[in-house]
């Protein structure tokens, strides 16, 4: 798939609005450490959409921005959750985006301003990039957070791919790092889907990736492979650090196995798998700070999965070796 456009983050709003084909809005959003200061933000963006028809209208203004800073509470609250430990001596690059809450918010106010219901949400394809040497200064340094809608293409009958952009700059504008999200907006009526660009080429690779299954053979001499547990408590959690509401591209309540036994707890969140993968390939002593995630299916929690990394490669599985993302590095 191509690379998506990248909008820069001009060291002035006003200028930056002037120049921009959509106003971007700057904003003053909390974060995520700032609790219900936080969570009645979220849910201000995400409950009128359960009062409308679900939608995209695509005219709308979608460009939104922010200044934050994470706070030692944040990042110290990212640490214990993913259970890390951080002596003097470690220089382990832990990949982290500590300003996901923010970026949720952000992303939320995008989808707001489409009439897009996020329940209606996939996320297909995250990418990251990390373009500071240490990984750390995400947390620490202040951050101005630009996060637009780049394109809207049709994928399917009511279906459409939105793909954000998120750039994460310093106040002199050095780019610290740069996001790519792919979110599949299913449930659209025909006319809504009709507004989004044509696309054939993406459109066959939103196709392959969907259908994508397991390269990295048993036995293989170059794999490594982890287990790896994740319980409804810690998605509770990492959702109140980075939002992220657990989401299932199936329409059908509930989410079954492999061997389709039904799972009381909701899926995990993509983003909270993001991060997961992201520290268990660091501490593998690999540098995951270009990673491209494909969200395939969901995974429940409270159930073993298996992390499978082969060269550049690696897979998420479930205990029945189906496959739950995959991605490289």
């Amino acid at each position: 798939m191509a690379a998506f456009p990248r909008p820069s983050l001009a060291l002035e709003a006003p200028a930056r609005a002037a120049g921009s084909a959509v106003a971007i809005q700057w904003l003053a959003l909390p974060g995520a450490e700032q609790g219900l200061r936080w969570r009645l933000q979220r849910w201000g963006s995400l409950l009128p959409a359960l009062c409308r028809p679900h939608r995209m209208r695509l005219g709308a203004s979608a460009h939104f921005a922010t200044r934050t800073t994470p706070t030692a509470e944040l990042q110290r609250r990212f640490d214990e959750l993913f259970d890390l430990r951080r002596p003097a001596a470690c220089r382990t690059p832990y990949p982290f985006l500590y300003t996901q809450g923010v970026i949720d918010l952000l992303q939320a106010r995008i989808f707001a301003a489409l009439g897009a219901d996020r329940r209606c949400l996939w996320l297909l394809r995250h990418r990251s990039r990390v373009l500071v040497p240490d990984p750390a200064l995400l947390g620490r340094v202040v951050q101005d957070i630009d996060c637009s809608l780049a394109r809207a293409v049709r994928v399917g009958p009511g279906e459409v791919l939105a793909l954000l952009n998120t750039e994460i700059a310093d106040p002199g504008g050095r780019v610290l790092a740069s996001v790519e999200d792919a979110y599949l907006v299913h449930g659209l009526t025909m006319a809504d889907a009709g507004q989004a660009e044509e696309d054939d080429l993406l459109r066959r690779s939103v196709s392959r990736m969907r259908r994508h299954t397991r390269e990295i053979a048993d036995g293989a001499e170059a794999r490594r492979e982890r287990m790896l547990y994740c319980s409804a408590a810690t998605a509770r959690r990492f959702a109140r650090l980075a939002g992220g509401s657990p989401q299932s591209p199936y329409p059908s309540p509930g989410l079954r196995d492999g061997s389709g036994t039904r799972y009381r707890e909701a899926p995990l969140a993509p983003m909270l798998l993001r991060h997961l993968l992201a520290r268990e390939l660091a501490e593998w002593g690999l540098d995951p700070r270009r990673l491209e995630i494909v969200f395939v299916a969901p995974a429940a929690a409270g159930q073993m999965l298996r992390l499978r990394q082969e060269g550049s490669r690696f897979e998420l599985v479930d205990r029945h070796d189906r496959l739950l993302a995959f991605g490289r590095i």
